[in-house]
């Protein structure tokens, strides 16, 4: 008679397995998530970490050895544990901690070690060991470094709770001015605006209604007695953030006397001459420079419609707006 046989390391390994479950279950009160059989390339499981009841969504892998072979290579500080250098390297890449446990065959002694490569030593050309304190008890300080392991744990709500109030109130105007701070126009950051862009590109419901809504202001620039085109800085920033490919033609107004994309425009074009008539400021542009502007930046709308799929009436809207904002208004 024919039957499936079990196999005696197989069966060690599984009453390891289910007996360190049982401790992460009942002692720890953290949750064990056990790896299919099927793949097991090194971690046999993942230990999830409860406090105070609440599942925090943090995780550390585990590789669990059981029985009293793995406790016969004594060392003075515990036990060398030997491992294959195909573990090593997948180890090196987890984007999760990973510890290895030893269990004995009497389920006596429990221990473990947090895996740390710079720890490792050269076993053979095909092996590497590393040394797991005897202090090391799972019933000591398991719990304490498995929490240690991990970044700290965050409790978000008072975050989201302040990005959707941010959420709330932009989707409840038609027309938002953006603050760029000082510490962005040094630095060369796009900080501000990807802030801005991005919340208002959370759908495509917001971005559509988004386009044509925007204008720019420079408020620590206000005692300033140059105007804000005379600014070097500012014009470089502004510079800056074309050659990052902000979309300025799809977010900036053009219904209004807009302060953006006149800024925009000094900053890329090259200025032949300028005077001052009555309250306003007149400046003559070199025209193969205005000519770069528009393509610089219409290529830029384009690409960003497209990504976006927004339809091309929409971007036939934007660009008739832009160019009829240009011979009108500047």
């Amino acid at each position: 008679m024919e039957f499936p046989k079990m196999n005696d390391n197989k069966l060690k390994g599984m009453s390891g397995e289910a007996y360190f479950e049982y401790f992460v279950n009942s002692k720890l009160k953290c949750i064990y998530h056990k790896s299919s059989n099927n793949n097991d390339f090194g971690i046999d499981g993942f230990i999830e970490l409860v406090i105070n009841g609440y599942v925090t969504g943090k995780k550390v892998a585990v590789q669990i050895k059981h029985g009293d072979s793995y406790f016969r290579n004594k060392t003075i500080g515990g036990y060398k544990y030997v491992g294959e250098i195909k573990h090593l390297n997948y180890y090196m890449n987890s984007q999760l901690p990973v510890f290895i446990v030893l269990i004995d065959d009497a389920l006596k002694n429990a221990i473990w070690i947090e895996f740390d490569v710079n720890q490792v030593m050269r076993y053979n050309n095909d092996r590497w060991w590393i040394e797991i304190p005897k202090e090391n008890r799972l019933d000591n300080n398991f719990f304490n470094e498995l929490v240690s392991s991990l970044h700290p744990i965050v409790d978000y709500e008072d975050e989201i709770e302040k990005a959707w109030m941010g959420d709330t109130i932009l989707d409840n105007v038609d027309f938002r001015v953006i603050g760029i701070p000082k510490s962005d126009i040094f630095s060369m950051k796009l900080d501000s605006i990807h802030n801005v862009i991005d919340k208002l590109s959370k759908s495509k419901e917001k971005l559509v209604k988004a386009r044509n809504t925007l204008d720019l202001c420079f408020p620590e620039y206000d005692n300033d007695k140059r105007e804000i085109y005379e600014i070097p800085e500012i014009m470089n920033w502004l510079e800056y953030t074309v050659s990052c490919n902000i979309p300025w033609f799809y977010f900036l107004n053009y219904d209004v006397n807009s302060v953006g994309l006149k800024l925009l425009m000094h900053a890329q074009c090259a200025k032949i001459n300028s005077y001052k008539q009555m309250d306003r400021h007149l400046i003559l542009y070199d025209k193969f420079t205005v000519r770069n502007f528009f393509i610089r930046n219409f290529d830029i709308l384009n690409k960003f419609t497209e990504k976006n799929n927004i339809n091309e009436e929409i971007n036939k809207e934007i660009s008739d707006g832009i160019i009829n904002f240009f011979e009108t208004k500047v």
